[in-house]
């Protein structure tokens, strides 16, 4: 009897870990999809987050690029010609058609070694004097002939935000003699990136290398000229070099973006371009939370008929227990009983009557 009770508890057994292994696979090769599918869409979006930074950067870099062209020539043309009448006018001249086939600049300007207006690309010269600047005190105090990016500041002739793009003009003998300089509109930079899709809380950002955001979108009040070196951001560039991928919490607005930043290939200055890691995983939300819901339901389903079959499966193994029981019992109070049974009684359907043993004899 003892052997039977336990043959029938471990049938019993079984069922319930096939049933709660069966469970158990269910939930954990759903989970096991979704963080997987959590990390392909994390992965998808860096990559996308690095070709959005490298498109940014090459944009920038041409447009500044075509600047300092043009201030190549106007340098040239100042310490060949001299900046006499005839020479200025003919500065103006080319000054004129040139801010007029470059769509970014605001304007090109000439100061002479006071920091005075002496040439510039608009219809009417100003009596104005830029000597208090960042690029011309940097220019005064530099040999350097390469060009230098400032730091962004609202022009004196529009009134507009601008990025300052310069170069040092000398004397023959070497000594400084003023300035030549391209004004790039930042509002051309925000509607090239507002041309772009980056989600609602997504951003790009055009930053010197000093620290200094010189562009950004979305563009607020006091974002443009701001110093950031101390943001995380910033400091993740300068430790880990020109190109780079990070996630991150924006020190700016507080949003949870995946950031790719990338240096520009001829000036110092870098873009970075930013998605909003919630509007990233959106999709994968909406997905996840459908796929779980069914998974969950079919858990159920199994979970209630895998029950089932183990409560008939106990309901009969107490029933067999009870007939166990019952014929025991009988047994202990009629001894011949067992012997009966031993010798086939009483006779059982569908088996042959047994034969008596007198009847043998006769025959």
């Amino acid at each position: 009897m003892s052997d039977s009770i336990f043959k029938r508890s471990s049938i019993t057994l079984r069922a319930v870990a096939f049933v709660v292994a069966v469970c158990m696979s269910l939930i954990v090769i759903d989970g096991w999809r979704s963080w997987n599918g959590r990390a392909i869409e994390l992965r998808q979006t860096e990559v996308a987050a690095s070709n959005l930074v490298r498109a940014t950067a090459q944009q920038a870099d041409d447009t500044i690029k075509e600047a300092d062209t043009a201030l190549i020539g106007i340098v040239e043309r100042i310490e060949h010609d001299g900046t006499g009448p005839a020479a200025l006018a003919r500065i103006h001249t080319v000054l004129t058609q040139q801010a007029a086939e470059l769509g970014q600049l605001n304007g090109l300007f000439v100061y002479d070694e006071k920091g005075r207006w002496i040439a510039d690309s608009q219809a009417v010269l100003l009596n104005l004097n830029n000597s208090d600047r960042e690029y011309f005190i940097f220019h005064r105090t530099h040999t350097d002939r390469g060009p230098h990016i400032g730091i962004p500041v609202i022009s004196r002739s529009t009134g507009k935000w601008i990025i300052p793009v310069s170069r040092r003009i000398d004397h023959a003998d070497g000594s400084f003699a003023g300035v030549a300089l391209a004004t790039i509109d930042v509002d051309f930079f925000s509607r090239f990136y507002a041309s772009l899709d980056i989600g609602n809380a997504g951003a790009i950002a055009l930053i010197s290398e000093s620290g200094v955001m010189l562009v950004r979108r979305p563009l607020a009040n006091g974002f443009v000229g701001k110093n950031v070196s101390e943001t995380g951001l910033f400091r993740d560039y300068v430790a880990r070099g020109p190109v780079g991928t990070r996630l991150t919490r924006s020190s700016q607005d507080g949003v949870t973006r995946i950031f790719s930043f990338r240096r520009l290939t001829r000036y110092p200055l870098f873009v970075a371009a930013a998605l909003s890691k919630d509007e990233v995983l959106s999709g994968w939300w909406s997905d996840t939370l459908w796929h779980s819901g069914g998974v969950i339901f079919l858990v159920l389903v199994v979970a209630f008929f895998g029950w089932r079959l183990i409560q008939q499966i106990e309901f009969r193994t107490k029933a067999e227990t009870e007939v166990v029981r019952a014929r025991d019992a009988l047994e202990s109070l009629n001894p011949n009983a067992g012997a009966a049974r031993d010798a086939g009684w009483p006779h059982r359907p569908g088996q042959p009557p047994p034969i008596r043993r007198d009847a043998r004899q006769r025959v």
